[in-house]
């Protein structure tokens, strides 16, 4: 429990799990900013432990010598302390780091979306249960207070929709393709030479960070459970630069958003590249920046941008939820239910919601790589007027390469089923150069 004396700060001792590029900005704010704390919000917050399985291999001379350093999770667990932070990252033994924190009625902070996106129904209703702190703000858009904005700012409304631009790596691969001219491999390359992908970018290109991500904040959203893997899913590496210039042409540009929207009683979700009109806020958010706008009954929409990752943002995140365990322990002693539990329930029970595909409608852009020959269009038509889908547009610039003729079809809001038969028996057309391309649309 934390301790203090007449007139003096409340101290709370704070274990650390994981020293990586954000731990370390977690451990350099503790100490740099510490006397701040104590002055300005009465909490003396003292590093006691970290866990750590390289810490030999590392530089950790400018830490304080006051801080017990370990390798052993069981050590670590056994620790007295009033704060756990847990940023080693992947589901062990980060899972079981969170749960027995929890379980010990300690204050736990993490960083880590994929626990959360698969775990963080449980947490919430054990934190309930223990009433305990969970904070996981840096979980979803790093140094973005979304979780806060939902948390607090517009609980009480009636969420109807959350969207938004959740992958900074996506996002600056597509920027660059969009303004760049650049093909997604180069764009790609140029992401790793900067740091904004990691050698491997598979989990950030096929939509599953965002997935995950998308899945935290509809939990929070629409107090519901929502697995990622329930979630469709799909990344941007079959986007090609023809698909950009006639983005251009419709007023539009071309992002990774996750969308998740209340429909009735079910919950549709999506993680997809959309074709977004440029009079739309979202469409100017660039580069490695994320954004989520989330759209209430009576608030309406509210948007909110900022920089997704890196040490810095993303510590400042886990230091503000840190501060706010702290100071949520020493105002209420736990009489009062922690920030995130109104997303949720104050008995951590959750609505059953179901994800749903079959009310989700849209108008669509469809990409054709063909060898021309006459009646292309009239075959497409069929397929299309078969399933009731009106055709808006037909967009094709003048092309060289008859042989590799790019061509779009927009049509008018239909339902994404429809549209994925349509884009199924179209895949089986041999004119087709490169298999034909759907993205939903969103207009203003």
């Amino acid at each position: 429990m934390p301790s203090t004396s007449q007139n003096s700060p409340f101290e709370f001792r704070v274990a650390l799990a994981g020293l990586g590029t954000v731990g370390q900005g977690v451990v350099r704010l503790l100490q740099e900013e510490g006397p701040r704390y104590r002055e300005r919000f009465g909490i003396d917050l003292q590093l006691v432990s970290i866990l750590d399985r390289s810490y030999q291999q590392k530089d950790t001379s400018w830490i304080s010598s006051s801080v017990t350093w370990t390798e052993s999770l069981e050590d670590f667990l056994g620790t007295p302390s009033d704060i756990v932070v847990e940023l080693i990252g992947g589901m062990d033994p980060a899972d079981q780091i969170i749960r027995t924190g929890l379980e010990q009625g300690k204050s736990v902070v993490t960083a880590n979306k994929l626990v959360m996106a698969r775990c963080g129904t449980e947490y919430l209703k054990l934190a309930a249960r223990k009433n305990s702190y969970l904070g996981f703000e840096a979980s979803v858009a790093g140094g973005i207070p979304i979780i806060r904005l939902v948390s607090h700012s517009i609980f009480p409304d009636r969420v109807s929709q959350v969207r938004g631009i959740l992958n900074g790596t996506c996002n600056f691969i597509l920027s660059e393709m969009a303004d760049g001219g650049r093909d997604y491999q180069d764009a790609l390359t140029q992401a790793q030479s900067l740091g904004y992908a990691e050698v491997d970018p598979a989990l950030d290109v096929s939509g599953g960070d965002a997935r995950d991500k998308l899945a935290i904040l509809s939990t929070l959203c629409f107090h519901t459970g929502i697995g990622p893997d329930e979630i469709p899913t799909r990344g941007i590496t079959e986007l090609v630069p023809v698909d950009f210039l006639y983005a251009r042409k419709l007023d539009s540009t071309i992002k990774l958003l996750g969308v998740a929207a209340r429909k009735g009683e079910n919950l549709c979700l999506r993680v997809s590249p959309f074709l977004i009109d440029n009079q739309l806020p979202l469409s100017k958010i660039s580069g490695v920046l994320n954004a989520v706008e989330v759209t209430g009954a009576t608030v309406g929409s509210v948007l909110i941008s900022g920089k997704g990752a890196g040490e810095g943002p993303t510590a400042v995140s886990v230091m503000a939820d840190i501060l706010n365990a702290a100071r949520w322990k020493r105002d209420t002693s736990g009489a009062q239910v922690a920030p995130g539990m109104e997303c949720g329930s104050e008995s951590g029970q959750f609505d059953q919601m179901v994800s749903c595909g079959e009310d989700e409608r849209y108008p669509f852009y469809v990409r054709f790589i063909v060898k021309d020959r006459p009646g292309i269009t009239a075959t497409l038509t069929h397929i299309l007027a078969e399933r009731e889908i009106n055709i808006d547009l037909v967009l094709q610039e003048r092309w060289s390469d008859r042989s590799n003729l790019p061509f779009v079809i927009t049509v008018e809001p239909t339902l994404y089923s429809s549209m994925q038969e349509a884009v199924a028996e179209m895949k089986k057309l041999d004119f087709n150069r490169v298999e034909p391309f759907a993205l939903p649309m969103l207009k203003e």
